[in-house]
């Protein structure tokens, strides 16, 4: 029986993963072994502070692993960590948000090269992490560029170039796989929880 999928990305950070396995993409983030879980309790996981990760089955060439035990783009480690990864998987996007702090980030490697990174945390008006060149993606957001200084985010701006939550799922869906459109849609399989 089919369970129907309950979107996410709000409050989260996640993987999106090309032509990899559930148990690959596990073995490469040094999970335990993912246990078949409903819908409900992935999602509940994956949101917990305990470790735990939600992997989706197969959405068309991609695997999405969510967590929130993931490096953020201001640590050291996460530029390399997100290299490491698509070293061993091949194409391997980020993406995270978090609207109390007004953190959105992304990212794209392939082959272990991080081929763009960036990362905005509102809350001290920071850009965090900039590797590479804009995506024609973020450009036609108008997002995903350094501004000056004496520029600072203005959460009412609705023309601001300043990503917010919105921004990054809708980048995730032009990437790969936006999280929020599988709220309700019928999924073969079921999603699985692994733990660190």
């Amino acid at each position: 029986m089919t369970d129907a999928a309950i979107g996410f990305g709000y409050k989260l950070q996640w993987l999106a993963v090309r032509d990899r396995s559930v148990d690959t993409v596990a073995a490469a983030l040094n999970l335990g072994r993912p246990v078949p879980a409903n819908w409900r309790d992935a999602v509940t996981a994956a949101h917990d502070d305990h470790g735990n990760w939600l992997l989706t089955p197969p959405l068309d060439q991609w695997t999405l692993a969510a967590s929130r035990d993931v490096p953020a783009p201001d640590d050291d480690r996460f530029g390399a960590w997100l290299a490491t990864l698509s070293r061993l998987l091949g194409e391997v996007q980020y993406f995270g948000t978090h609207r109390v702090v007004e953190y959105h980030g992304w990212g794209r490697a392939r082959d272990g090269v991080v081929e763009r990174a960036f990362a905005y945390l509102g809350e001290r008006g920071e850009v965090l992490f900039d590797v590479g060149q804009r995506t024609m993606e973020e450009h036609a957001l108008g997002v995903g560029a350094a501004c000056d200084e004496d520029d600072p985010w203005d959460d009412d701006d609705e023309t601001s170039q300043w990503p917010d939550e919105e921004t990054v799922l809708t980048l995730a869906g032009q990437w790969s796989v936006d999280p929020r459109k599988l709220e309700n849609a019928l999924i073969p399989g079921h999603p699985w929880i692994a733990s660190a």
